[in-house]
């Protein structure tokens, strides 16, 4: 494992020079474009083992994808492998952080070792004892390293994704998972930029869990609406094209949708309904049934056709398609099974047994899936070939290579 562990680190220091290097002149590929931005959360689950069982530390992978191009441009982990449980505890300790509220806090962005271990028994008290919650040893954290807080983590992974796409744009779409605050931190990260109508940030939720045979109906639903409704709605949409020549048919009877929803309403109550509401998406997908879209910037400044366009492309299906790679690809991701012997209880066979791994795999992993990897079918380009980082494919020995 000591060889595995250092060949790990090598190619994690290879990865981060070299995109870090390709991606200083990231904000050049988005100049005057109007890019689609698709951010989500998966948990990352690491065994350590617990008194006579095994527990697991939840990890949380952030992933920012372009949607046009599938550009992973951020993806970042809950965890700082710098600074230990016990080290922080005794920083926070000496400058006399658990006595001021937590923003005014230096270490702020970190849990404490018992600050964490309250959160957990308020949480999970009614599954775990306080001696066996979830993680390992006498501070029930990692053996080394901290995990971030929610909302610094949140914060920080955005303000990363702003500084990468710079301010070239004409305008930034951010399509977000319906997670707590992920929403309020990109709005508050872009005031003045959504002010001037340069952003705009939607919400979008869909009905999770369902197997694939009732997803696949139900997306054979969505497609027969859409057919159904373009051949009903035949007479609005050559009106609609007649106004508006430059929309598709999809996004001609997106705009049919809003207008017989939404045009009867002041600018600010058609603002706050589809803030809070949402519109109900009646052409389903399998990717994502039963979906809602709440536009959280509608300040009546884009134009039916410029709401038709975004509605129309408001989606998070390709940071879950890249989710769903990284589960099928790196081992360690995937989710654990539920055995009979073990009464119906999850075994993570593959997981990893030091936290400090999985920003390492993920960092790894997103190179290879933007700069190396080629699908089957398509165009026969990486997603950084087609937002035009690079002119072609990047070979394990450009890799190995790199100083």
């Amino acid at each position: 494992m000591k060889q595995i562990h250092s060949k790990v680190d090598f190619l994690h220091k290879q990865v981060v020079a070299f995109s870090h290097e390709r991606e200083k002149r990231l904000d050049a590929c988005f100049e005057g474009r109007r890019p689609f931005f698709t951010t989500d959360i998966q948990t990352i689950l690491v065994n350590w083992p617990v008194k006579k069982r095994r527990g697991t530390i939840p990890l949380l992978h952030m992933a920012t994808v372009h949607k046009f191009s599938q550009f992973v441009v951020a993806a970042t982990v809950d965890y700082d492998a710098s600074i230990s449980p016990e080290d922080l505890e005794s920083a926070m300790e000496g400058c006399g952080d658990f006595d001021l509220p937590r923003s005014m806090r230096k270490h702020a962005r970190l849990w404490s070792a018992t600050e964490y271990q309250g959160s957990l028994m308020r949480s999970q008290g009614v599954r775990f004892s306080k001696d066996d919650i979830a993680t390992a040893g006498k501070l029930l954290l990692p053996g080394h390293g901290s995990r971030v807080r929610g909302d610094a983590f949140k914060f920080a992974h955005m303000m990363h994704v702003k500084k990468l796409i710079g301010e070239r744009f004409k305008t930034a779409n951010y399509c977000l998972d319906d997670e707590a605050g992920l929403a309020a931190a990109v709005c508050a990260l872009n005031v003045e930029n959504i002010k001037a109508g340069r952003v705009n940030v939607a919400e979008i939720s869909f009905k999770k869990g369902m197997i694939n045979d009732d997803r696949q109906v139900l997306a054979a639903q969505g497609r027969a609406t859409l057919t159904n409704s373009i051949a009903a709605e035949a007479q609005n949409m050559a009106l609609v094209k007649s106004e508006f020549p430059n929309l598709s048919d999809f996004q001609a009877i997106t705009l049919i949708l809003l207008w017989k929803n939404y045009r009867s309403l002041a600018p600010a109550a058609r603002a706050a309904k589809l803030a809070k509401s949402g519109v109900p998406w009646p052409f389903h997908t399998k990717s994502e049934p039963y979906k809602f879209i709440r536009l959280k910037t509608d300040l009546d400044d884009m134009g039916w056709d410029g709401l038709a366009k975004f509605f129309a492309n408001a989606t998070i299906h390709p940071v879950d398609a890249y989710f769903n790679l990284a589960r099928r690809r790196v081992m360690g991701f995937e989710r654990g099974v539920p055995t009979a012997s073990n009464d119906q209880r999850i075994w993570h066979a593959y997981s990893y047994y030091n936290p400090e791994m999985v920003p390492k795999m993920v960092a790894i992993l997103r190179f290879y899936y933007n700069y190396m990897l080629v699908p089957r079918d398509g165009d026969g380009k990486t997603p950084a070939m087609r937002l035009g980082l690079t002119k072609g494919k990047i070979y394990v020995r450009d890799v190995l290579s790199y100083k």
